[in-house]
């Protein structure tokens, strides 16, 4: 027993060790291009990021990008990737920290603040004007990240309206899209220095869409009004 304890102990730390031996330097100079990538696209747009400039910033050679991306649309198409990642990472964070047994809108509300929160810190809306650029192969491919990642959130509005705590006759896959799209853009009015905190920001939205902003009994508006 003492010697197979001992067995193991040892191996451990060559298993981490061989584990962390798996990141050879391409992966290293391949997520470095892609943070160099991120970079530029939030601070000048994705139109004016090229091949040149992204090895310029990374200090290597053009023709040493090709050994790691096909084309330049390969490198925004990564950028986009790890920018869905990285807010799905942060969201299902916020959900779990919530707790399984707390109601899906507390979840939503806290999916709602930790989407604000990255997409603030990433510039996220910077990217998004990239994806309509892309060819039709990878914007399809990222199209369907985000229609994944917009599923969380969609599941729990549903999970919601079976426990009976929305109104019916709403398209909550609508509502969904509505709320995230408004908080993404964001990042593109959004003040630090301002009274409001991207918490703030989230939990005003979730206030709209749990009581709305209209008083009840008012006359709904209409186009021949």
């Amino acid at each position: 027993m003492g010697t197979a304890l001992a067995t193991k102990l040892v191996a451990m730390p060559k298993v981490a060790k061989a584990a962390k031996s798996r990141i050879t330097k391409a992966d290293k100079t391949r997520a470095r291009l892609i943070e160099v990538a991120k970079r530029l696209v939030q601070e000048d747009g994705s139109d004016r990021v090229t091949l040149r400039r992204i090895a310029a910033a990374a200090k290597m050679k053009a023709g040493s990008i090709y050994y790691h991306f096909d084309s330049r649309d390969e490198i925004i198409r990564a950028v986009l990737e790890s920018g869905v990642g990285g807010a799905r990472h942060a969201v299902m964070q916020a959900i779990a920290d919530s707790g399984p047994a707390s109601s899906p809108l507390v979840r939503f509300r806290a999916a709602l603040r930790a989407h604000l929160k990255y997409t603030i810190q990433e510039h996220f809306s910077s990217r998004l004007k990239a994806i309509r650029r892309l060819p039709k192969r990878l914007r399809d491919h990222h199209m369907k990240q985000e229609r994944e990642y917009a599923a969380i959130f969609a599941n729990l509005l549903y999970e919601a309206q079976k426990k009976g705590l929305l109104r019916a006759g709403f398209n909550l896959s609508v509502v969904c899209m509505l709320g995230m799209g408004a908080l993404t853009w964001v990042a593109e009015w959004y003040d630090a220095d301002g009274p409001m905190t991207p918490d703030d920001i989230a939990d005003e939205l979730m206030r709209v869409l749990q009581g709305g902003i209209v008083k009840a009994g008012t006359k709904p508006a209409r186009e021949d009004a």
